[in-house]
């Protein structure tokens, strides 16, 4: 029994897709704003995120030289 409701569904599909009528419509910029926003917000937390990854190690590293530089002058 779902053979038969499969080839149904099957042959249906095919047909509402085969079908093709125009819709005379004008769809505008309307989808097209927030897409861009979308776009704009993907790119800015890439870059937040890649300046994130080099700048933080950095910061740790110029820490960590600072603490040895001002154990080091301490002994002088």
């Amino acid at each position: 029994m779902s053979n038969f409701w499969n080839k149904i569904f099957l042959i249906s599909l095919l047909f509402a897709v085969s079908i093709n009528t125009p819709s005379h419509a004008y769809i505008g910029l309307g989808p097209l704003v927030p897409i861009l926003g979308s776009l704009i917000m993907y790119i800015f937390i890439g870059f937040i995120t890649f300046l994130g990854l080099i700048l933080y190690p950095l910061r740790i590293l110029k820490k960590k030289f600072k603490e040895k530089n001002k154990k080091f002058n301490l002994k002088k």
